[in-house]
């Protein structure tokens, strides 16, 4: 029996020059899926349509409460940085919008996967890109289930996986969404996600028109050294990590010098473009994310941004951090040029309609600082001192090799973090020496990829407290609200719809503190 499916455009094949003709495009062709080739098409709409980076950025600590100056979506937003369970809205942006978005994707994959099983009598190319199209769906489903625990999941940890609770993981089409699907264990969930990645990667190619935009043996490699580092298991980090960076690394990260004679929007444009080398892998998403970034109430901030290693302070080569791409901002705004809008029109008269941005969901600075933490979590401080020394020479606007204040030692590294009070706790244990590192990489983690969203794994990864200020248009008063390590909040609720599918909400939310969000309170 052939299945029958809803399938997108092609848009990754177009490229994002081609943004708009495919936003222009019926998502309700319906076709037949008895060839690898609609099986292809069916496979560009399994990659994300949502975006997690302002519900991540706005949980993490490079979010401050800027007062009622600030412009934002005030309750929702809210929400979100005070840890509270998220029902006011279900769209993009938030964490609702974002679970609906990856179970489609996953839809997509067990639906492909499908089609290409019952595909038969096929010649010998015919079968090699069957085998290249199931690698790109489990990918897919690998990716879109990973990325659920890690937002709806507590942290990762190998002694109480089999306790926490998991995600659904659906391996077949359904005519009903997760019909029949318990949450499981984080331990199943995992082992899932692996089960997916270790096939998908065995299986998966870099035949297409437009690679950039489907996962490819590379992007898969990077993806799987987010997902090691997260199971600690560093030999794998460092096995993929070798395969994307290969033996001259440098041509593969953003070379920030030919940001600097380029226009604000100039910038915004080509940080995520596919001519960039970092920028493994490519999706287009529903978003906001472009007007609330700089704008929003809850966001980062000039003070932020300094603490956080800009400020020669605050970081280990004790230096002024001026990225070689400029940063714009004021007394309570900061915002990094990366995110370009693509508007679609709905209505034109009334001149409304929706946004989108492209997201690279792995890129190859990520992939070095992974393999860094892997080189100083295996002891190999010497290429763990590399890394860092590679990421300050392309991203350091003021980098000189005969300025000896941006060499990377050991003794730089160490003696800096030794009055560091910031305590990390991973599921694994730490010397004084990988504490170091380890508190080193993920500055630099932070600094590279402010505005991305990638701040809030890190915080989960390691248990790293987070402490939100609460201003009061009343009274002018200042409160707060945290996490600590341990807090269950550190996954957000799932969503309240799921209570007619029976799965069990987290825990952590039954005293929600309500009054955060009256107005008197805002």
């Amino acid at each position: 029996m052939k299945g029958t499916a809803v399938t997108l455009s092609a848009l990754f094949a177009m490229g994002l020059v081609s943004c708009n003709k495919w936003l222009d495009k019926n998502p309700d062709d319906r076709t037949t899926l008895d060839n690898v080739e609609t099986i292809n098409e069916l496979l560009t709409s399994g990659y994300p349509m949502r975006s997690n980076i302002l519900m991540y950025e706005v949980r993490s600590d490079n979010a401050a409460d800027k007062g009622i100056r600030a412009w934002a979506n005030p309750t929702t937003d809210r929400e979100i940085y005070t840890f509270q369970e998220y029902i006011s809205s279900t769209y993009q942006d938030t964490p609702t919008g974002y679970w609906n978005n990856m179970y489609e994707c996953i839809s997509v994959a067990n639906q492909a996967l499908k089609g290409l099983e019952e595909l038969k009598g096929l010649t010998a190319d015919q079968a090699r890109k069957v085998a290249e199209s199931k690698g790109e769906a489990l990918m897919i489903r690998a990716y879109s289930i990973y990325m659920l625990a890690q937002t709806f999941c507590r942290p990762y940890d190998p002694s109480t996986a089999d306790q926490y609770l998991g995600v659904p993981c659906p391996t077949e089409p359904e005519d009903v969404v997760l019909k029949g699907y318990k949450r499981g264990t984080l331990k199943e969930t995992y082992d899932r996600i692996l089960k997916d990645f270790e096939e998908g990667y065995a299986l998966i190619g870099n035949s297409y028109a437009q690679p950039k935009y489907h996962w490819t043996k590379t992007s898969a490699a990077a993806l799987g050294t987010r997902i090691y580092r997260t199971l600690g298991q560093w030999d794998k980090v460092v096995e993929l990590g070798n395969f994307v960076l290969g033996t001259e690394p440098g041509i593969m990260l953003r070379d920030m010098t030919k940001y600097r004679n380029l226009s604000y929007n100039e910038q915004k444009k080509l940080y995520t473009m596919p001519t960039e080398n970092t920028n493994l892998i490519l999706n287009v998403a529903m978003s906001w994310w472009v007007g609330s970034v700089a704008d929003s109430r809850y966001g980062l901030t000039p003070s932020i941004r300094t603490r956080a290693g800009f400020g020669d302070h605050y970081n280990f080569l004790r230096v002024e951090i001026t990225p070689n791409g400029p940063y714009f901002g004021g007394t309570l705004y900061a915002n990094f040029p990366k995110w370009w809008e693509y508007f679609r029109v709905d209505n034109i008269q009334a001149g409304t309609g929706r946004g989108f941005i492209a997201v690279p969901l792995v890129t190859a600075e990520e992939v070095l600082f992974n393999m860094g933490e892997a080189y100083a979590m295996t002891g190999e401080y010497p290429k763990a001192v590399d890394a860092l020394q590679l990421f300050v020479t392309k991203f350091f606007k003021g980098y000189s090799a005969a300025d000896d204040r941006y060499t990377v030692t050991n003794d730089k590294i160490v003696s800096f973090y030794q009055t560091d009070q910031r305590v990390f706790k991973p599921f694994y244990p730490l010397d004084e020496t990988q504490t170091a590192y380890v508190k080193a990489f993920t500055d630099m983690r932070r600094v590279a990829f402010f505005q991305e969203g990638l701040r809030w794994l890190d915080i989960r990864h390691y248990n790293l407290p987070v402490e939100h200020n609460l201003l009061s248009h009343r009274d002018a008063k200042s409160s707060s609200v945290s996490l600590e390590a341990g807090d269950p909040r550190y996954a957000f609720q799932i969503p309240s719809s799921t209570k007619g599918y029976n799965l069990e909400p987290n825990p952590g939310y039954e005293k929600s503190d309500k009054s955060l969000m009256s107005s008197e309170n805002q």
